[in-house]
C-alpha cells in the first residue's frame, strides 16, 4: 500500500465511526474525481492484506467500512494515522504499517 498517496488524500476522508476492528470513513465527493485516488482504489484491491477481513463501499452515502483485525493493526495508531496533522507522526504510523504488510 503506498502510505505517502494515502497521506496526500487523506484530507478528503473524515473518521465517522471507530470501534476496535472496524472503522466507518466519509469521503468527500473531490475524492472521486482525483485521479491519485484510482492508484490507491488499484492498490487495496489487488490483494488486500490478510489483516483486513472486509471492505464495503458505499458510493451513494460516500462511507467506506473497513473491517480489521485488531491484534494486528494498533486502533490508536490507525486512527492517529488518519487525523494527524504532523507529517513527520504519519511517516512514523506509515512505517510501522509498512513493517506489518510485509510481515
Amino acid at each position: 500500500m503506498d502510505f505517502k498517496l494515502l497521506m496526500e488524500l487523506r484530507h478528503h476522508l473524515t473518521i465517522k465511526h471507530h470501534v476496535p476492528g472496524r472503522i466507518r470513513i466519509k469521503f468527500a465527493l473531490a475524492l472521486l474525481a482525483d485521479s491519485r485516488a484510482q492508484a490507491l482504489k488499484k492498490d487495496a484491491g489487488d490483494s488486500p492484506p490478510p489483516f483486513i477481513r472486509n471492505t464495503s463501499v458505499n458510493l451513494f452515502t460516500r462511507m467506506v467500512v473497513i473491517e480489521y483485525d485488531p491484534d494486528v493493526i494498533v486502533p490508536e495508531k490507525l486512527h492517529e494515522a488518519l487525523t494527524t496533522e504532523d507529517p513527520a507522526r504519519f511517516t512514523e504510523l506509515a512505517a510501522e504499517f509498512e513493517q506489518i504488510v510485509s510481515a
